[in-house]
């Protein structure tokens, strides 16, 4: 076994070629006919690719079945060390153009619009002021998209609710900062407001800012947290508004009654607009936000922004 082991890894870096690709594609979909139509090949190409690519290794890496194909111990082990190669390539290609573009000293970074405005801003605000000779590219997104970009080396760290369920295979480190409790905002004139029935609460359109997208369900290794929040929520039963910009969702709450979850440490900025939360008997869904980056050693300026996100965070606390 720890000959066939020392096999796979001495020969993965050879695998960087359509076949390699193909059968990362195969191991996600567990079926090979659904893999081809994904990759526009035939079938007959695919599987004859993939039987070649055992014969490479001189071991199954699928068990065939009725329904589609599960990766064997030998198939496991090549699609985790494939997933690490591709990432590294990813990062490698990022950090050429970076190179290329004399930018070697730059933070890539990820939040979500509610950490921004609690602590994020400020921190990056300070570190900015401290090191004006640093360039800065500042993503914001949902959870999910963030860690795809984190991953594929798009971003050197993000901040955001820890991921219920992540997939071991991302390989990442989580540093909590802080404790979230979720409230129910609405407009100050929502009916809500007026009569207190809770009951009637599914009546309303939900609105989500940033929700998950099915292009990053893939990073899940346990749904049913995310499922049982969804049916917390009753998403199947209501009308939902799915918004990328917490501005536009502060506009489309302003002029409907819709309800928007989201952590009650908003409540002051919202505030501002008209916006609050509503008087709800139950505790709000509590959570943890903090930092995520690749589990391997950052470089300084970016382990120095991870520091002042970590002061400012525990800050706000």
């Amino acid at each position: 076994m720890r000959l066939v082991v020392k096999l796979f890894i001495d020969r993965i870096p050879r695998l960087m070629d359509k076949s390699y690709k193909q059968f990362l594609v195969v191991a996600e979909l567990s079926n090979i006919s659904l893999a081809a139509n994904h990759l526009g090949i035939s079938q007959p190409t695919l599987t004859n690719n993939m039987k070649k690519l055992e014969a490479s290794f001189g071991v199954p890496l699928f068990i065939r079945k009725s329904k589609g194909v599960e990766l064997t111990e030998y198939g496991v082990l090549l699609q985790e060390q494939a997933l690490e190669l591709q990432r590294r390539h990813d990062s490698l290609l990022h950090k050429m153009a970076d190179l290329i573009e004399r930018k070697t000293e730059k933070i890539k970074m990820g939040t979500g619009d509610a950490w921004w405005e609690i602590f994020v801003k400020q921190a990056l605000q300070q570190y900015s002021a401290s090191n004006p000779s640093i360039s800065i590219q500042l993503e914001f997104g949902n959870h999910l998209k963030l860690m795809d970009m984190l991953i594929h080396g798009q971003i050197d760290l993000f901040v955001g609710h820890e991921i219920v369920g992540l997939s071991h295979r991302c390989n990442v480190t989580f540093i909590p900062l802080l404790q979230d409790k979720e409230a129910m905002f609405v407009h100050q004139n929502h009916p809500l407001l007026v009569n207190h029935r809770e009951e009637d609460m599914a009546l309303y359109p939900l609105l989500q800012v940033t929700p998950d997208s099915e292009a990053y369900l893939h990073l899940i290794e346990n749904p049913q947290p995310k499922q049982l929040e969804r049916d917390r929520q009753k998403v199947s039963e209501r009308i939902v508004y799915e918004i990328n910009s917490l501005t536009a969702s502060i506009d489309m709450l302003a002029s409907t009654t819709a309800i928007m979850p989201y952590p009650m440490s908003m409540t002051d900025y919202f505030a501002q607009v008209n916006i609050v939360p509503l008087p709800l008997k139950k505790e709000g869904q509590k959570g943890t936000v903090g930092i995520y980056h690749l589990n391997e050693l950052l470089v300084d300026h970016v382990a120095d922004i991870k520091q002042q996100l970590i002061l400012n965070g525990h800050y706000q606390a």
